[in-house]
């Protein structure tokens, strides 16, 4: 079975947990929560082998103070609170949480779980963000 094939499953098993048929649109499966605000993206980057989980966080000003920029690089390094996760800019200039796994290593289990500690994560970051925005 492919990593698109194995990916397709297990996103079908989610989407099965949820009540919504899941599935990857040209490498791409994008989940929004109720207020359509970006949860998680679930892609699979053309000849990869790997999962790549991501969401928006913050859109970024040009003007984006030094220190912030600062806190936010120095949060890559925070194992702890990041969890295996990591910040960086897209196209855009939005910031955005990541995470890669394996998709070898998953099965639907691993990967719910997965997905679900990410979606979970990028809210706690969001907050956190929000928080050191409103601060500064």
């Amino acid at each position: 079975m492919s990593a698109a094939e194995q990916l397709n499953h297990f996103l079908h098993f989610y989407g099965r947990k949820i009540g919504a048929q899941l599935s990857l649109k040209q490498g791409v499966c994008a989940l929004f929560d109720n207020h359509h605000q970006e949860v998680a993206i679930v892609e699979l980057p053309q000849g990869s082998d790997s999962v790549l989980f991501h969401c928006r966080i913050e859109t970024l000003q040009g003007d984006a103070a030094p220190q912030m920029l600062k806190t936010l690089l120095a949060l890559n390094f925070e194992m702890n609170a990041m969890r295996g996760c990591w910040l960086a800019l897209d196209a855009e200039e939005s910031l955005r949480l990541c995470s890669q796994l394996a998709v070898a290593t998953l099965d639907e289990r691993l990967f719910t779980q997965s997905l679900e500690g990410f979606i979970l994560q990028a809210q706690q970051v969001r907050e956190f963000i929000n928080e050191v925005v409103q601060a500064a």
